[in-house]
């Protein structure tokens, strides 16, 4: 079985589709909020680092202060009255700070390591192995080894603003580290300790003190510039820079009018001066690192709280946009299986007005057709050829399909009725000449049965005038058999059916007319038992009524003479091939031997042998002294 991706689901295809530029984008995004998480922790390390570059700072100060301190005291500038041991003291308690695990200023570098000769060189002071230009000298190399490693953290940087001020610092320290190897060259020229005096090393010392200063002035940012011109200012200050200025002009320093002392004094108030600006630069960039580590965390924030919001509105929009897709495909796939079911009576219902809601308000459209056209079809179907049919159009087949149809059946009633109406003019005429066709049958049986009244009638006064017995039976027998037939065409002429006979009761009335005829004692019964709703026709009637005629009067005359009790049973049915049965029997005296061997001497048994073969039937016959039975079968037409 091949996989397409157009034999998705619909809600698949579309999650799939819409997946791809959102995980894009989620991609995307999540590189942004990684580069941001790198550059937070990144500024949050330097916001940290603020911290340690402080500390590493307050160290190069302490040395700085301890280093002209030994110098001055070892040079007899000042006296030592525990100021070098408090230095000491204060050295190594910045140390101790810088020596806290949790400090890292840069990565494989241990402050520590950098000051490990500080025991040393205090020792060999103390112990006097050490001179003063040896001693400033050790003391130098650890500060500039310090404020080297200091030099590579302006390069770690990441933020501009961050990256100008740890450049103005690091001018502003190298500014501090130049005036204090001038503070202390400058004190061990004007206490003469014999050591010789190199002019050129102090001039390269101002210079590089001058130039730093002027690279701070420069990159400095308003609020550190306007502190330092605010600190470092005033009598002191200028008479600073007029020694300096002095000196690189040439004068020496016996030209300066100027003690080793008042140096001290002096430079060291220009020390604490700048060393007071350097605390508020450290302080500007701790704050600057902080700021804007705060600003990047803001800004990650808000990155991932918008990637949560585009993500959750893209899940939004495409829950809601696959609900109203599934619901209103849904409602169209219920809708079209129960319009192929034939049931019209569904409705799509519209949500939207896209392309989705268009789609459902075509369908209610076709649904709404089909509906006018169904109900249109039923009207016509109940009979009703002038309803209306709406036809949308020449392409409308299904339209002009029932219009045809309603044309067609209009047409065709139209041409029902006019037949109709034919049929029925037809239809009374027939039904006048059948009323008139009936009046003449029942004319002609009446007729018929007069006229055989008439001659049963002369039979009987014939036989009147005859006084022979024999002849006498005769005519009762001719005059029963002509009574029978009248019977018949009375019943016919009296009943609705002109053509056909309720046989039960032509029996009953049969039976009835013999018994009057033959004066028939009332010793003598008979029972009938007849199939109800047996009709015959005429041309069955008249030879059975002849038949039934013989074998009644046969026995009221021979089977019961000379006795005052008989019965006769008669019983009439269909069989089940549709052949009619017919047996009758008596208890008379019975038929003497002679004459059943001799049937065609009497005409009475001629005349029903005669009889049952025209009704195309056969007969059986037993006789003796108990009675005699006839069985007749016979087409029941």
């Amino acid at each position: 079985m091949n996989w397409r991706f157009a034999d998705l689901r619909i809600r698949t295809k579309f999650l799939i589709t819409l997946g791809i530029p959102v995980a894009g984008m989620i991609l995307l995004i999540g590189k942004q909020v990684d580069s941001s998480l790198k550059r937070n922790n990144v500024l949050g390390y330097m916001s940290r680092q603020a911290g340690g570059i402080q500390l590493v700072a307050d160290v190069v100060d302490r040395f700085q202060e301890e280093s002209a301190l030994s110098m001055a005291i070892m040079l007899k500038v000042v006296p030592d009255h525990g100021a070098l041991k408090l230095a000491r003291a204060e050295s190594d308690e910045a140390i101790a700070r810088l020596a806290n695990p949790h400090i890292v200023v840069i990565p494989g570098f241990r402050p520590v390591d950098v000051v490990s000769p500080l025991a040393t060189v205090r020792k060999r002071m103390d112990d006097g192995n050490s001179t003063a230009p040896e001693t400033v000298q050790a003391y130098q190399a650890m500060n500039e080894d310090l404020l080297r490693h200091l030099g590579e953290m302006s390069k770690q940087t990441l933020d501009m603003e961050v990256n100008a001020k740890l450049f103005a610092h690091q001018s502003l320290l190298y500014t501090k580290n130049a005036l204090g190897v001038v503070r202390t060259e400058l004190l061990r020229m004007l206490a003469k300790d014999g050591g010789a005096m190199d002019l050129g090393s102090l001039n390269r010392q101002i210079t590089l003190y001058q130039t730093n200063l002027q690279l701070f002035e420069r990159d400095a940012p308003p609020q550190v510039l306007a502190s330092f011109q605010e600190a470092f200012q005033g009598a002191d200050v200028n008479m600073l820079r007029a020694l300096l200025g002095m000196i690189q002009s040439g004068k020496g320093p016996a030209d300066l009018g100027l003690s080793g002392r008042d140096w001290w004094d002096l430079s060291g108030k220009a020390m604490g001066q700048l060393h007071e600006v350097e605390q508020r630069s450290i302080d500007s960039i701790t704050q600057t690192s902080r700021r804007i580590a705060a600003g990047a965390l803001r800004r990650l924030v808000l990155v991932v709280v918008a990637l949560l919001i585009v993500v959750g509105t893209v899940l939004v929009m495409a829950t809601v946009i696959v609900r109203g897709l599934q619901s209103t495909i849904s409602e169209v796939s219920m809708a079209t299986a129960s319009l192929a079911r034939g049931d019209v009576r569904a409705r799509v219902p519209v949500k939207s007005k896209d392309e989705v809601g268009q789609m459902a308000r075509s369908f209610n459209e076709v649904i709404e057709a089909m509906r006018s056209l169904s109900a249109s079809a039923d009207a016509i179907g109940q009979g009703n050829y002038d309803a209306p049919v709406v036809v949308r159009g020449d392409q409308d087949v299904l339209g002009h399909s029932l219009t045809r149809m309603r044309d067609n059946l209009r047409a065709a009633r139209d041409r029902d009725m006019e037949q109709t109406r034919l049929l029925v003019a037809e239809k009374e005429k027939l039904e006048q000449a059948n009323a008139r066709i009936r009046v003449l049958i029942r004319e002609i049986h009446h007729r018929v049965k007069n006229n055989l009244q008439v001659v049963s009638s002369m039979l009987r006064l014939q036989a009147g005038n005859i006084t022979d017995e024999r002849l006498q039976q005769v005519f009762a027998q001719s005059q029963s058999r002509v009574a029978s037939m009248a019977l018949i065409h009375e019943k016919l002429y009296k009943g609705n059916d002109l053509a056909h006979m309720d046989l039960s009761r032509y029996i009953r009335d049969l039976f009835a007319e013999l018994v009057q005829l033959n004066k028939v004692k009332d010793g003598i019964r008979y029972r009938t038992a007849i199939d109800p709703d047996l009709v015959l026709d005429l041309d069955t009637m008249v030879p059975l009524g002849l038949i039934l005629n013989e074998l009644i009067t046969n026995s009221f005359k021979h089977a019961f003479s000379g006795r005052e009790q008989g019965f006769i049973n008669l019983r009439i049915h269909r069989a089940d091939d549709g052949q009619i049965d017919l047996h009758y029997s008596d208890d008379g005296k019975g038929i003497p031997k002679e004459k059943q061997d001799r049937p065609g001497d009497t005409l009475g048994r001629s005349l029903i042998g005669s009889l049952v073969e025209q009704l195309n039937g056969r007969m059986t016959m037993k006789s003796d002294a108990s009675g005699t039975e006839y069985h007749i079968q016979f087409p029941g037409g």
